[in-house]
């Protein structure tokens, strides 16, 4: 299998159901990436998922990516403006690549295409955050352009850990 196989694209009100499926699936995969435990988001009601879904397919505010082999998403990365409290900038949240499809550039078109996102939105800087140890996902994002800033926060749910935040100024595409 190679990546161009896989459909990268914002999802539809639709994929609700693909939407949990997927998240439930990084979460279970990497717990410690996330701040939001498994049993958390499991504990959703389908409305919610529903909700979530629908924001980002339509939102302004919020784009939802995802990645689907065949009928099943197998990547997820969320674009968040916060261009309220910080002029210009997106946050990427929630990027996972289940573990079958990863090296195969899914994670690189999903990023991309929060980024196109942003650009529409006006946005001049992207900016994540990744918790420190993580070494491959930081090496991910660097080799997309993503600089580490000296931001750092504590993620206190159990067990405690710090991130880094990471930012990338955009380019006119």
């Amino acid at each position: 299998m190679d990546g161009t196989s896989i459909e990268v694209r914002r999802i539809r009100g639709e994929d609700w159901n693909r939407l949990r499926e997927v998240r439930l699936a990084a979460l279970l995969d990497a717990p410690l990436a996330f701040i939001t435990t498994y049993e958390e988001a499991q504990a959703l009601d389908d409305e919610v998922w529903q909700e979530r879904a629908e924001i980002g397919a339509n939102g302004r505010s919020q784009a939802t990516v995802l990645a689907l082999l065949d009928d099943r998403a197998v990547g997820l990365a969320v674009g968040l403006d916060r261009t309220a409290s910080k002029p210009g900038l997106i946050a990427i949240v929630s990027v996972f690549v289940s573990p079958e499809v990863r090296r195969l550039g899914v994670g690189r078109r999903l990023i991309e295409a929060v980024e196109e996102w942003a650009r529409d939105v006006g946005a001049a800087t992207t900016s994540l955050w990744v918790v420190e140890g993580n070494d491959g996902a930081a090496d991910f994002y660097e080799s997309m352009g993503y600089r580490k800033t000296s931001d750092r926060q504590k993620i206190t749910v159990p067990p405690v850990r710090w991130e880094v935040r990471m930012e990338k100024v955009l380019t006119l595409g």
